[in-house]
């Protein structure tokens, strides 16, 4: 799920795997539902800007646009400021947006 994290809240044209979507059952597909909605909601496309906030061998954290907030790895960290709200998480990730 961290690499679909990651896809589908960066810019670009993602792709999910059929069998990842329909075959590994309800859990791995609503998550990946949930990040595509929010994908689509915040208009995240193939020309929306991306800043890095943390790179570092257990974390990974950036912002896109101006309205999605993520981060990817076991390290501990949030979006600072009250306007953000968390969207969707699961294990090594988690997705904040305005």
């Amino acid at each position: 799920m961290e690499g679909y994290a990651y896809i589908l809240t960066h810019p670009g044209i993602p792709t999910v795997f059929y069998d990842h979507f329909y075959d590994w059952g309800d859990s791995i597909h609503d998550q990946i539902v949930k990040l595509m909605d929010i994908r689509r909601r915040q208009d995240i496309n193939s020309r929306s800007s991306i800043r890095i906030l943390e790179a570092q061998p257990n974390l990974y954290a950036a912002v896109l646009g101006e309205s999605v907030c993520m981060k990817i790895g076991d390290g501990s960290w949030c979006p600072a400021g009250r306007e953000w709200t968390l969207a969707t998480s699961g294990h090594r990730y988690a997705v904040w947006q305005k």
